[in-house]
């Protein structure tokens, strides 16, 4: 009797052992799983190797040969068995999944993730690529043995915990798999598997269309296994303006925008659409300057100045030095006063073909720590100032619901967004001086029956007769020549909604309502103003919605030089 008692107490102190393993393993798999997100690798690598020891712990403990012969013995043998089952299955999965992930992840550094004279480190993919299918057949036994452990006979506790278990990697073993296709789709963008030729466009917001302004330079850059080349560049004053569109558009684009929209490079970006704006480019640099583009990317000097926070300073040709201080200065107003007027465009367009290429090799040969710039790149991101198409529709399909993709929401679930968009016609470069602010008032958090948005917009130019009379035409345009300054202004409703009223302010030289629209799902309310120096001017757009499902009222709008200043009154409406 002596020794039965022996042996059950030692077998179960192996099995409370076992138990106080496995529930520290929990613990550090949860810390190893905030690292991993995180991207914590010192973090991660402390956690794993907790986790190793957990699990061999249980292992070990449930492996003790008093163990194995009880678990024969009706009624607490099932238990035991399933108990020693979990532990094997978790070991096996610490050395055979996750040793192998934190030895890869012990190999990146930031020195192997930055680019070196031009080149990606893409051999980082393939290691990456190769790990992910280790760890992945890791899982897939894990899952299978998992799943063959017999709880019919034990306690609750121990069936629950094997559910949990299977559910936790099939969950693991489908995020994998996505993981392991997004990798196959780096690779092709960074020409792992064949040359890619994306169009790079630099917006000018002096002279503003709905997503920031037009692209005044171009270039092509061409991505070959890793190595980054800039192959060739043209500015707008390249391309025809009277040639007729380079792309067949809808008719009711053509409407609201006039032709230019598909004849005139500089007003391809009027739609706040960017797959309608990158097609457009990429027509017009495949139909002028030849070659394919697999796809567009546009930043504006509002961009390019975060990024210069992370890159330091770079030296332009001219001798200036962009910092980010003076990036958005220099690039849309000093420049166009350094020339006589006669040379000015002469004299710009090469300035900005040397600052792409200046900006284009900074970047790709930063020493900028990776954290910070992609902190700077997301802040370009969410602001609108940095936008991305990919003629692939796998890799288009990657940037769903980031503002990268620059496209606006199909319907008002997660949020219910009311836009407003400008374009200036004076073929000038006075938004430098333009400033801008909208109120969106809304019931919709009170009233999903029959909500109204009223969206009020004021322009403002704060130019002065001093400066209108005596800057050059190509600066205060050719048009009116400093007398006044017209803004198209399109202020989209939310999706669903109908217009039910607009009105234009009398306080300026001159505003118009012009005929009402619905583009990509929405009621669009347009209007031209102009405002003489000094002026400033009200617009106000109401909507009402239909009965339905609305989420929490958004304003979006242009990137401007000088930031919109956007207020919003929703009674009851969740703050942000």
């Amino acid at each position: 009797m002596l020794a039965v008692l022996g042996c059950s107490g030692w077998v179960a102190f192996q099995g409370l052992q076992a138990k106080s393993a496995l529930e520290s393993a929990q613990t550090s798999a949860l810390a190893l799983q905030t690292a991993a997100t995180s991207l914590n690798v010192t973090a991660a690598s402390d956690a794993a190797t907790q986790f190793e020891t957990d699990t061999r712990q249980a292992d070990e403990d449930t492996s003790d040969p008093l163990f194995v012969a009880a678990e024969n013995v009706p009624f607490v043998g099932p238990n035991l068995k399933a108990l020693q089952q979990v532990s094997a299955t978790l070991d096996g999965l610490s050395t055979n999944a996750v040793a192998p992930a934190l030895a890869f992840a012990n190999t990146l550094s930031v020195n192997s993730l930055r680019p070196v004279n031009g080149k990606l480190n893409v051999a980082v993919l393939a290691q990456a690529s190769s790990t992910i299918g280790t760890v992945q057949s890791a899982l897939t036994a894990a899952t299978a043995s998992a799943e063959q452990i017999d709880t019919s006979s034990t306690v609750p506790e121990i069936g629950t915990a094997r559910s949990q278990l299977v559910n936790v990697l099939s969950k693991a073993t489908g995020q994998l798999g996505k993981a392991q296709s997004s990798i196959v789709l780096a690779q092709d963008l960074l020409g792992v598997n064949g040359p890619r030729h994306y169009l790079l466009g630099f917006l000018n917001n002096a002279e503003t269309t709905a997503l920031g302004g037009g692209p005044a330079a171009l270039s092509m850059v061409t991505v070959d296994n890793g190595t980054v080349s800039m192959t060739a560049s043209a500015t707008s004053g390249d391309f025809p303006l009277n040639d007729g569109p380079a792309r067949a558009m809808d008719q009711n684009l053509l409407n609201i925008y006039s032709p230019g929209i598909a004849s005139t490079l500089n007003w391809s970006t009027s739609r706040p659409d960017f797959p309608t704006a990158a097609l457009t480019m990429k027509a017009f640099w495949e139909k002028y300057e030849g070659g394919t583009v697999d796809g567009v990317i546009t930043i504006d000097p509002i961009a390019l100045s975060d990024l210069l926070t992370a890159t330091g300073p770079m030296t332009l040709a001219s001798g200036d030095v962009l910092n980010t201080q003076n990036a958005v200065t220099l690039l849309l107003h000093d420049i166009y006063l350094r020339y006589p007027e006669a040379d000015i465009e002469k004299e710009t367009n090469p300035f900005f073909t040397d600052t792409a290429k200046t900006v284009f090799a900074g970047l790709t040969r930063t020493t900028a720590d990776p954290g910070q710039l992609l902190t700077a790149v997301n802040k370009a991101i969410q602001s609108g100032d940095l936008l991305a198409w990919s003629a692939n529709t796998d890799e288009e399909n990657l940037m769903t619901g980031s503002r990268l993709q620059g496209v606006l929401p199909t319907d008002n679930t997660k949020s219910t967004l009311v836009g407003t968009y400008f374009r200036d016609v004076s073929v000038s470069k006075t938004d430098y001086w333009l400033h801008t602010n909208t109120a969106l008032t809304t019931d919709v958090c009170t009233n999903h029956q029959n909500p109204t948005f009223a969206e009020t917009v004021t322009l403002h130019s704060s130019i002065t007769p001093e400066e209108a009379n005596t800057l050059p035409y190509f600066v205060v345009g050719g048009n009116f020549r400093g007398k006044k300054f017209s803004t198209e202004v399109y202020v989209y409703g939310p999706v669903g909604a109908t217009l039910t009223s607009a009105t234009a302010g009398t306080t300026s030289v001159e505003a118009d309502v012009r005929t009402n629209a619905s583009d990509l799902g929405r009621p669009v309310s347009r209007f031209l103003v102009d405002l003489a120096p000094g002026e400033t001017n009200t617009i106000t757009a109401t909507f009402t919605g239909s009965p339905g499902s609305y989420g929490t009222p958004v304003t979006q709008g242009t990137p401007m030089m000088n930031t919109t200043t956007q207020t919003l009154t929703a009674p009851s409406c969740p703050s942000k």
